[in-house]
């Protein structure tokens, strides 16, 4: 994580919940506090009204009502498990007890439905657009850390460091602040850039060494994963090597 982020430093010194579905317990803990896009144009726009919210479903009725008493039963317990032991609960939980819950969503959710039309008709069409563009966005860099944290539970080799990071590393000491951190980059930036290309021969045939075989662990870890049928981490240029028969399986 360091590493990543010196990198993306160095690059800078060159140049809601649906209504109808229970979310996993994974999701819940960062669910429950989230705001909409449109909630944050109405606080930015004085001349619309607030966003009406849509009420939470059965499920995170009953959730928002147990979680204090499981939690002060289990205080050590991290909010995760005790969502787990929610969703255990709601399998077992009696039907009466449900349906008051849906019940109690269907009508609240009917008077959503009324006032969100009247807030919709307030929006002009380029503010429609902006809003589905942003939540578009939104979407994207979900997908893009959910994908991320994919590589990361499957040990997708990590990237080897370039011949500059490696020239860092070897002058930099250790425990140093951000600030010092951020200030020695800039500074073996400008050594850098200033040095020959027969200075800085080591450092590139180290890099280049230390690709050369990440680019070999990658190819191998792209095999296996192909085998264990998890075709969305591998690489789209590699996705054409993907046996017929484990694509009429998928």
């Amino acid at each position: 994580m360091q590493m990543n982020n010196l990198a993306r430093l160095f690059n800078c010194v060159q140049l809601k919940i649906n209504s109808r579905t229970a979310l996993p317990s994974y999701q819940l803990a960062n669910t429950l506090n989230t705001t909409s896009f449109l909630s944050d144009q109405a606080a930015s726009d004085p001349t619309l009204t607030e966003k009406p919210k849509r009420p939470i479903n059965a499920f995170l009725r009953y959730y928002q009502s147990v979680r204090p008493i499981l939690q002060a039963k289990n205080p050590t317990v991290s909010l995760m498990d005790i969502s787990k032991l929610v969703s255990a609960q709601w399998k077992d939980l009696n039907a009466t007890k449900k349906t008051k819950l849906q019940r109690e969503f269907n009508a609240d959710h009917a008077i959503w439905l009324q006032k969100n039309a009247k807030y919709l008709e307030q929006l002009t069409d380029q503010r429609k657009q902006d809003i589905r563009q942003a939540r578009a966005d939104k979407a994207a860099k979900r997908a893009k850390r959910e994908h991320r944290k994919k590589l990361k539970e499957l040990g997708r080799p990590k990237r080897p460091l370039t011949a500059f990071l490696l020239y860092h590393f070897d002058k930099r000491p250790n425990k140093l602040t951000k600030d010092q951190i951020k200030s020695l980059v800039k500074q073996h930036a400008l050594e850098w850039s200033h040095m020959s290309n027969e200075e800085k021969d080591q450092y590139n045939k180290r890099s280049a060494e230390a690709l050369a075989k990440y680019r070999e662990d990658v190819a191998q870890w792209e095999k296996e994963m192909i085998a264990r049928d998890h075709v969305d981490v591998v690489r789209r240029k590699h996705a054409a090597n993907i046996p017929t028969v484990a694509r009429k399986d998928r």
